[in-house]
Formats: C-alpha cells, structure tokens, sequence
C-alpha cells in the first residue's frame, strides 16, 4: 500500500480486526501491479486474460469513472507513471518521450467480458488511484457482517467510518499542502461516509523551481498544473470516491461540480492560493482557526 494503515473499532472483536487487516493485504497482493502473482502484473504482462471477480469489478468502476470524466482518470496511465517515476526522479522526462508514452495511454484500450480482461494497443493498467478505495469498501463490508457498528478505516488519507461517534459524527482533517503532517487547512465532519483525498503535494520532485508531483493529465502526459492544490471527495462508496478525487483534481472546480452530480457525491476543493471552495450541498463555517465543512 506505500502508507500507514489503521483500522480502529470501537466494538467488536480482536478477530474482527485480525480479519480485516489480513484482507488488506490480500487484497493488496491482488491489485499491486510489482506482485509477480497479482492479476495487474500478470494483465500488464500478458499472462493472463482472465481475473478474479474482485479485480473485475475493480476494472468496470474505473473504467465507469474514466468515461464520465472524459479520461481525466485513466487507470492505462502506467507508461507514463513509469516514465516520470516521481519517487525517484530528478528532471522531468523529454518531451518525445512524454509524447512516445502518451501513445499507449487510453482507457478505450480495456475492454472486460465477465472476468475476461484484454488490453489493446501495449495498454497497461494501474489501479493506485482507485485499489485503496476499493480495499476500504471490502474491509467495511466485512465488519459490517460482523456486526461492528462503529469504526474508521484510514488507508494512507482513504477515510472510511461507521456508524456516527455517538451523535457527533467523526472528525476528518485536510491537510495543507506542503505543510508538516498534522497542519490543516479545514476540518469535516462525516457520519457513515467516506472522505478522500488526492492533492498536488504528496508525491514530487522539484527541478528549476517547479514542482512536478505525481497526479498526471492524461491528455498532456504531464503533471496537472490548474488551480488546484487537492480535492477531498465525500461519498457513500469508497472506490468511487478514490477515483472521483484524481478526476476532479485533473478536471478544476466547474467540470468536477458535473461529474460529482452524476455520482451524488460532495467535494471541497482546496487552491493553490490556500483558499477554499465546495459543491453546492457543503458550507465553510470561518468561526474557528481552522474553517469547519458542514453540510446545508
């Protein structure tokens, strides 16, 4: 998962728990396109045409959320996620070869039959914008079938609670781009939802003094470069909200404000110049230090 996972229940049982973080990592393994024995790897290599149930669902929410949002996330975006290599790289790469990955990169290359799976024209396939969603979703279901009522499921930022902290609802906090972990930019309160963010400043290098972070336009090939520093996704479903979060931060405030109506989904956008603006249904409350979400 390259994060920090928490799974806190607040009833239930250790094996409840125990469960759950055991499906994180199976799940994990399935979806980890560097896992020799995941259905991604094998896909990408072409060892196989044929997935699991789980890995196929996975495929039709994204490629779902790909054609809504016009390719702004595009899950055949690997050979361009290769290419810059954001964790490790030092200069962005030549425009030739930006243009030369660009080539492969196209959502309309993945076409699935049940668990038939065929990517056409050197596609390859990364679910990172949208697996830790997923896992999210599979681990509520299965706490939920064990009859936990409340709990907070954190994926490295994919917040998933249960239940409503005893009338008060969970406190879910945006963190400030390029700030100390902990630094927040507003806080939101959600009961029986899921918060998800994607932002400019969690992975990136700088180089000539401009940063190049890791959320690519899969139309340019290069880093997106709007007026947004992320956007935090509120929603029922956890893979949605994942996928919906890197669509929106490609897409900019008014084509998100569409895209989010078609999934009955909430946003707060954060800009760059630290300012805040949400989708109809939400308000900022400026009454305290750090401004407060709240729906209308």
């Amino acid at each position: 998962m390259t994060t920090v996972v928490t799974v806190t229940l607040y009833d239930g049982e250790q094996d409840d728990l125990d469960i759950a973080m055991r499906l994180i990592k199976e799940y994990e393994k399935l979806f980890d396109r560097n896992n020799k024995d995941s259905d991604v790897y094998k896909l990408n290599n072409n060892l196989t045409t044929t997935v699991s149930g789980d890995t196929a669902i996975l495929l039709e929410k994204a490629l779902s959320i790909s054609e809504k949002s016009n390719g702004a996330f595009d899950i055949s975006i690997l050979p361009l996620v290769e290419l810059w290599n954001i964790t490790k790289a030092t200069k962005p790469p030549k425009p030739e070869d930006i243009e030369a990955a660009l080539t492969s990169v196209d959502f309309n290359n993945i076409s699935i039959n049940n668990n038939e799976i065929q990517l056409k024209n050197n596609c390859k396939i990364d679910l990172g914008g949208i697996a830790k969603g997923y896992i999210a979703d599979k681990v509520k279901e299965h706490l939920k079938n064990a009859g936990v009522k409340n709990a907070v499921i954190n994926l490295g930022g994919n917040i998933v609670v249960m239940g409503d902290n005893n009338g008060q609802g969970y406190s879910v906090g945006i963190q400030s781009p390029f700030k100390q972990m902990g630094e927040l930019s507003a806080r939101l309160t959600i009961s029986d939802m899921t918060a998800v963010t994607s932002g400019i400043y969690e992975r990136y290098f700088e180089y000539e003094n401009e940063i190049y972070h890791h959320i690519l336009d899969s139309k340019t090939g290069r880093p997106v470069n709007n007026e947004l520093a992320s956007v935090t996704i509120i929603a029922k479903e956890s893979a949605i909200a994942d996928g919906l979060s890197t669509a929106c931060l490609v897409l900019g405030i008014d084509k998100s404000k569409q895209l989010l109506k078609q999934y009955d989904a909430e946003a707060v956008f954060l800009k760059k110049d630290g300012s805040l603006s949400t989708t109809d249904n939400l308000i900022i409350d400026n009454s305290d230090n750090i401004p407060e979400i709240k729906r209308r």
